[in-house]
């Protein structure tokens, strides 16, 4: 069963026992941990890549090769693909360090059958973490434990995935982590997956795919939560306004 295949693997009968939810895992920090992701990595990640991604355009580098310490990753969200793509796409030094927030009351319930779906899987085999939505500043506990040790993070301001053309409203979570523990937020623009497998499919249709890294913003601990928030949204919205003009214009040629 491939990551890719998670939703469907999901669709099993409702149980009746209460939903318990599996608290994060600080062991996958540790260098046997980091050593099964990497020989894991073709099988979890690169493959469906490969097979679903006909092309994959990334811009942006040296918006990251230099980031030595930690920093918080913040893509738009458009696909179960998002996640796959990005861990490609990062240079290894990076890799090597990201750790994915995940919805824990997707990912992280207790009691499925399904090996993929296990807490402790998705922990060390998909460099995971449990977010959860709603949760206020304490679910953000295990992103600043990660960041104090020089890792990196990556976590969707949006917090679902988009159904429409619009970008979503931005969540408060990453202002706050980049404020307090004072780390850089890189704003990573995603194109092409929402097309290759949207919210609500189960199937996929390959397509092109690109990753571009913004600038990063840095935000004094004078700075308003609010105002953070907006910036960073600022910055991504213009960039995804560009790529809808882009694509119209493309479409109306063609």
């Amino acid at each position: 069963m491939a990551i890719v295949e998670l939703a469907a693997a999901q669709k099993s009968a409702p149980s009746t026992t209460p939903v318990e939810y599996s608290p994060p895992h600080p062991w996958q920090v540790q260098p046997w941990a980091r050593l099964v992701r990497t020989l894991w990595r073709h099988r979890a990640y690169t493959r469906w890549v490969d097979r679903y991604c006909t092309s994959l355009d990334v811009c942006g580098l040296p918006h990251v090769e230099a980031l030595a310490g930690p920093a918080i990753f913040t893509p738009n969200h458009q696909s179960h693909m998002d996640t796959l793509v990005l861990h490609e796409a990062v240079p290894d030094h990076i890799r090597r360090r990201l750790y994915f927030g995940a919805a824990a009351d997707r990912w992280y319930v207790k009691g499925k059958r399904k090996l993929i779906l296990q807490p402790w899987y998705q922990s060390l085999v998909l460099g995971n973490f449990p977010i959860v939505r709603g949760g206020g500043s304490k679910t953000l506990d295990y992103a600043r434990w990660l960041l104090r040790q020089g890792k990196c993070v990556c976590i969707f301001p949006e917090g679902t995935r988009a159904t429409g053309e619009s970008l979503g409203r931005f969540r408060h979570g990453v202002s706050i982590l980049a404020i307090e523990e004072q780390v850089p937020i890189v704003p990573v623009y995603l194109s092409g997956l929402q097309a290759i497998r949207p919210k609500g499919a189960r199937d996929y249709t390959p397509g092109a795919a690109g990753v571009e890294f913004l600038a990063p913003l840095t935000f004094d601990r004078a700075m308003d939560v609010e105002d953070a928030t907006r910036r960073l949204w600022t910055a991504m919205n213009a960039r995804h306004v560009a790529e809808l003009m882009r694509t119209g214009e493309a479409a109306r040629a063609a």
